[in-house]
């Protein structure tokens, strides 16, 4: 099979939960024997060597917050012609306003479309690209030839609000390649189990200033817990600039609190398989990767009880209500008070949770057999049921 991807901004995934959920599916596939191209962008590529056995295409766009989406979508669809493909894969709900124009421009070709997470709820986003991403939504569900979920929340979404009766894959995430180094903390003078992590883009949405306020207020209740237990933030910003700059105004003017900006690769992966607790305290989720991978680590979470957070750690969690900055603060200090085997108890259940429903090769064995299903009439299908 022919297989085109849209939607992402290009490989090798350096930051971005579509990107890196791209990039798995497309190695996947091509070590199947598939053709993959993938569309990217210039900006984000940055010269970058493609991965092995991956076609990637640049294509022209307008690099501005409403319009560097759907333009590199449209150029990247209109250089698809010329690969006649059997696929034209969409992720997100932006790239799915392409969805007709697909159809139009590629009649032989199948359409499928990924949503990844509800784009219209988030705070950066105005009335009118909210309202896009809707139509995207809608597009996704009920003009393409299949929609795929990454979550079993945005299946009920979709059957609830589209009464369309999506197809759920979880995330594939293969284990890493990488190594923890504890040469990568002292560059930051951290110290192994010492430090709380929060990975994330920083958007409003995902709550980083409720956790410094959290941070700051269980360090005041016990101070002598949190002398030498800094909080560790990571990530950048995604057309937030402004709120980014607040953020780090924020975070200049409390105590413990290190913004490190964003990571990648080795450096990342000793963070995260270093740190004490991850916390994620989201106001809304597709299925996050960074939680998915938290899990992977084998650390305590500390997340939002938000249904893509529960789904995403099988429950095994130190749950915490959205915006209740108390009680993200007496879950800090709920793990800062525990033992090692005490974390370890919890830590170990999400570990064994994600490596099922997350399996890679299970995953895109499943994404491989709902291809054939549309271009051949195969009904084999296995849509995984994560409990």
């Amino acid at each position: 099979m022919t297989i085109v991807m849209i939607g992402q901004k290009g490989l090798p995934a350096r930051s971005g939960g579509i990107e890196r959920h791209v990039e798995i599916l497309a190695d996947g596939l091509a070590s199947r024997g598939h053709r993959v191209v993938v569309y990217g962008r210039a900006w984000y590529v940055q010269g970058s060597v493609t991965p092995q056995n991956i076609e990637q295409v640049l294509t022209r766009g307008i690099r501005t917050k409403h319009l560097d989406a759907i333009t590199h979508g449209l150029t990247a669809l209109w250089h698809a012609r010329s690969l006649t493909p059997d696929i034209i894969h969409l992720h997100g709900t932006g790239a799915a306003l392409l969805t007709p124009l697909a159809r139009i421009f590629l009649p032989r070709s199948k359409v499928i479309v990924t949503f990844h997470c509800i784009d219209r709820v988030l705070a950066k986003w105005n009335f009118f690209a909210k309202f896009c991403f809707q139509i995207g939504e809608w597009l996704a569900c009920r003009m393409s030839h299949r929609a795929i979920t990454v979550s079993q929340d945005l299946a009920r979404y979709c059957l609830r609000t589209y009464g369309t009766q999506a197809l759920y894959i979880s995330h594939p995430l293969p284990s890493s390649s990488f190594e923890a180094q504890e040469k990568d903390l002292a560059s930051h003078g951290l110290q192994k189990d010492m430090y709380f992590l929060f990975v994330g883009r920083l958007i409003p949405d995902k709550q980083a200033h409720r956790l410094i306020e959290a941070y700051q207020l269980a360090k005041k209740k016990r101070p002598d817990l949190f002398e030498n237990l800094p909080l560790i933030l990571v990530g950048g910003a995604s057309w937030t600039d402004q709120y980014a700059r607040w953020l780090c105004g924020v975070a200049a003017r409390a105590p413990g609190v290190i913004m490190l900006g964003e990571k990648y690769g080795q450096e990342l992966y000793s963070l995260q398989a270093y740190a004490l607790s991850h916390v994620f305290p989201t106001a809304s989720e597709g299925l996050s990767l960074a939680v998915i991978e938290a899990c992977q680590h084998r650390k305590p979470i500390i997340a939002t009880n938000i249904p893509a957070n529960v789904e995403a750690t099988g429950g095994h969690m130190h749950a915490v209500p959205v915006g209740d900055v108390e009680a993200l603060a007496d879950a800090l200090l709920a793990v800062a008070m525990q033992n090692s085997t005490e974390r370890m108890q919890m830590a170990n259940q999400a570990e064994a949770y994600v490596a099922r429903v997350h399996s890679v090769n299970d995953r895109i064995d499943d994404l491989v057999r709902i291809y054939q299903q549309i271009l051949y009439g195969v009904q084999e299908l296995v849509s995984p049921v994560s409990g």
